[in-house]
C-alpha cells in the first residue's frame, strides 16, 4: 500500500470491497482531482468506485425512530413479502364474487373485462384488463399474468 499523498494510476491503495466484504490491497485504475475514482480488488480482481476503508457514521439527531407494527401475523413486524402483498391484493380485487362461476381459461377462449376464470396453473383470477384482442390482465392470488386468448 502506497501512504504517499501522491497517489496515480497504478499504484495500490486499501479499499473496502463489497463483493469480499472487507478492507482489501487494490490497484488505483482511475484519477479524478488527484484522488483515487476507480480501483480494481488484487483479491477478487472487481473493479468499482473507490471506498475509504474507514466508514464514517453519521451523527444521530437525537430523535429515536420506533417502528410501528402491523398486523400481518409476520414474524418480522410490519413486513409483508411479496407473495403476502399478492394474496392481499387478490382477496381485495376479488371481493364477495361467487367462485362457482368461474369460466375454465383456454387460450381460444373469448373473455371479457371482470370474467372469473380457472387457470389449471394459476387457479381462480380475475380479468382486471383486456389488453387487446389477444392478450387479458389476470389477477392471481400469486400475482398478475398476461395470458393470451382467442386464439384459433
Amino acid at each position: 500500500m502506497s501512504t504517499d499523498k501522491n497517489l496515480s494510476a497504478g499504484d495500490e491503495i486499501d479499499s473496502r470491497c463489497l463483493k469480499c466484504k472487507a478492507v482489501t490491497n487494490h490497484t488505483i485504475i482511475a484519477m479524478l482531482e488527484g484522488k483515487a475514482a476507480k480501483v480494481e480488488c488484487n483479491t477478487c480482481h472487481a473493479r468499482h468506485k473507490y471506498r475509504s476503508p474507514v466508514t464514517v457514521k453519521k451523527k444521530s439527531s437525537g430523535v429515536r425512530r420506533v417502528a410501528k407494527k402491523k398486523a400481518t401475523g409476520s414474524k418480522k413486524g410490519g413486513r409483508m413479502s411479496p407473495e403476502m402483498k399478492a394474496a392481499a391484493h387478490f382477496e381485495t380485487v376479488l371481493g364477495d364474487r361467487s367462485r362457482e362461476g368461474a369460466l375454465p381459461y383456454a387460450m381460444t377462449a373469448t373473455f371479457a373485462q371482470e370474467d372469473l376464470i380457472d387457470h389449471p396453473k394459476f387457479g381462480l383470477g380475475l380479468i382486471t384488463r383486456k389488453i387487446s384482442a389477444s392478450r387479458i390482465e389476470v389477477t392471481f392470488e400469486v400475482g398478475i399474468k398476461v395470458l393470451v386468448c382467442e386464439q384459433p
